[in-house]
């Protein structure tokens, strides 16, 4: 400092107190995001993900370390499987899945309610992407890949045979006689009685890999991995249950696709309403 003329230099201690000083006078620095991620942060740096290993990572959204990119590289069609294992249930994250041109494939907001996020969804060969991002929160994660091999292509449309045996209640319907409609004469044909629903033979259990809206958002299309080589039928009936084990309300579903691997089916529910309850049970006559 300059006094009378002359260069003063401060003291130390009037050093350590503009130190102090200077960020009450400017306020806190904010950490903006990312700011303090690795190269991973972007999908140019992603780590590569060895399938069927457990890899563990740790995203934190409050000190700059949102975003972790990972990748994995499928030699043939078939279902990728990925499964997330959080440490802190109560992180605010999101999982991303990309192909190589960055279209988005899947996507999922965990839950504090679940340890751990999964999902199931049919891949062509390539490289494939997971986006791991944390908004303000921190957690140490574990994440794993694995993969299935499949013959049929799981995006092969099948039209449905028309099926009038089956209501939409999955209720057998009186079969049709070949005798013609008399004409009104006075007198009304008695209908025959409905023949009562057949109980189920087996239940076979499955996942949902794809949910897609339908009807304009009011209801869903599913596609699960329950198909014809598991006894599933155009017609066949079944319910969503959640991760807890319940029943998702009003989740019953009737198929209207099959495949040899696969089967889609139609659900009264919005993709919100379905969350994260992936697991079904199919009634197979």
């Amino acid at each position: 400092m300059i006094i009378g003329g002359r260069f003063l230099m401060p003291r130390p201690s009037s050093l350590i107190l503009l130190a102090f000083a200077l960020p009450l006078a400017c306020g806190e620095v904010s950490i903006k995001p990312d700011s303090r991620s690795g190269p991973d942060f972007e999908k140019a740096g992603a780590l590569q993900l060895q399938m069927n290993k457990l890899t563990d990572d740790f995203v934190d959204g409050g000190q700059g370390d949102n975003t972790d990119w990972k990748f994995l590289k499928v030699t043939a069609k078939g279902i990728l499987k990925l499964v997330v294992y959080w440490d802190s249930k109560n992180v605010d994250s999101m999982v991303e899945v990309r192909d190589r041109f960055g279209v988005l494939l899947q996507n999922f907001t965990h839950s504090a309610e679940l340890e751990k996020d999964e999902i199931e969804f049919p891949v062509d060969p390539g490289t494939h992407y997971v986006r791991l991002y944390a908004l303000t929160k921190a957690s140490v994660y574990t994440i794993e890949g694995t993969f299935q091999a499949w013959d049929a292509d799981a995006t092969d449309e099948v039209t449905p045979e028309a099926d009038s045996s089956i209501d939409l209640l999955g209720e057998p319907m009186p079969e049709a006689t070949a005798e013609p409609r008399p004409r009104a004469s006075g007198r009304s044909t008695p209908r025959p009685a409905r023949a009562p629903a057949a109980a189920p033979s087996s239940v076979v259990t499955g996942t949902i890999f794809r949910v897609l809206p339908a009807a304009g958002g009011k209801s869903a299309t599913l596609t699960m991995n329950v198909g014809d080589e598991k006894g599933a039928t155009i017609g066949s009936t079944g319910d969503i249950y959640c991760p807890t084990g319940g029943k998702l309300d009003g989740g019953r579903f009737r198929i209207d696709t099959v495949l040899p691997k696969t089967a889609k089916a139609t659900v009264m529910l919005t993709v919100e309403k379905i969350g994260n309850c992936r697991d079904v049970k199919v009634n197979i006559q």
